[in-house]
């Protein structure tokens, strides 16, 4: 988008919102899921999946470089996502 307005063009055609839309729709639909699955998981009392989680949980503490990692992907700061949400300049 920010490459469009650069160059003189309209940024709010169908073209270029589609292409954005098509861009950002996988991302979009993922975290949706993840997020539908996290809140499946932490607010469930079963005793064994409860174990499980806290497993997990204990494994990534434990883990600086898959934190690091985990942190990153749930900021949206890793893959082909737009340089403003990587941080860098327009």
């Amino acid at each position: 988008v920010t490459d469009n307005a650069r160059l003189g063009l309209d940024i709010g055609s169908a073209t270029q919102l589609g292409r954005y839309q098509r861009w950002r729709r996988f991302d979009s639909a993922f975290s949706g899921a993840v997020m539908d699955g996290m809140n499946r998981l932490f607010s469930n009392d079963n005793a064994p999946l409860r174990a499980i989680r806290d497993l997990g949980m204990g494994l990534v503490d434990r883990a600086p470089g898959l934190k690091r990692f985990l942190v990153r992907e749930a900021a949206g700061a890793t893959g082909d996502v737009p340089r403003l949400l990587k941080g860098e300049a327009l």
